[in-house]
């Protein structure tokens, strides 16, 4: 069991190196933040805070959804070289954090791999996030933009023209990617690369189905906020 006293310091130990902001109150006024983030924080009797875009990939990342809905203990803003969101959970093991990216629409940027996705994956990067990965590993979940690489350059063998148009989206952080075929962005036609088996990807994919899965099974033990969360009623964030 833990409070949100208790998560508040925990998080400040963890993230010694950044400024961070636990409501909207001790926003500088320098600092702006996307229209969806505007009510982060974490209140015990509350409904946890996050971005109601998320909502518009129920049908994409159901499992995602409600790991968002019912095991989401707050969301806090990160600031230093870039602004993003911190979504706080709690498992077995006690807190661990995902970090989202600002969305591309309110943060533009001046990257050649901004058109390599298209389609539902374009608006998940535009409007929920840049980039939402377990931290600090940067897997599991969608990479940044910044972070995407073409499979063929991870192929340790001369022939890897067959992998040149596809581009990794997702790490399990065990060597291995789902990845998106520039030429080809349907949603059921992604491809799962296995670093072991470098020559026999998996094709035919469908890319939503597999991060949703993927994530489930690396999450699957996190806490129910209801379960976890002590009301303390002296507690302000």
């Amino acid at each position: 069991m833990i409070t949100l006293e208790n998560v508040v310091e925990q998080v400040k130990t963890c993230f010694v190196d950044r400024d961070v902001y636990f409501s909207p109150n001790e926003l500088p006024a320098d600092v702006v933040v996307p229209t969806g983030w505007k009510e982060f924080g974490a209140v015990f009797s509350e409904q946890p805070k996050f971005s109601v875009a998320w909502y518009s990939f129920a049908d994409k990342l159901p499992w995602v959804l409600s790991l968002l809905d019912t095991c989401l203990i707050g969301t806090f803003v990160l600031c230093g070289e870039k602004i993003e969101l911190l979504y706080v959970f709690h498992d077995a093991n006690g807190l661990y954090y995902y970090v989202g990216g600002l969305p591309l629409s309110s943060c533009p940027l001046k990257s050649d791999k901004i058109n390599l996705v298209a389609g539902r994956l374009s608006d998940f990067y535009l409007h929920v996030h840049n980039g939402f990965t377990f931290f600090p590993a940067q897997s599991m979940g969608p990479q940044k933009i910044e972070d995407l690489s073409r499979v063929a350059d991870l192929i340790d063998e001369e022939e890897t023209s067959f992998a040149e148009s596809w581009i990794t989206v997702f790490s399990n952080g065990g060597g291995d990617y789902l990845a998106v075929d520039i030429n080809n962005q349907a949603e059921d036609k992604g491809v799962i690369w296995w670093h072991e088996q470098s020559m026999e990807p998996e094709l035919g994919i469908d890319v939503f189905e597999v991060m949703d899965t993927w994530i489930s099974i690396f999450l699957e033990d996190t806490q129910l906020r209801s379960d976890i969360l002590i009301e303390e009623s002296n507690f302000k964030a």
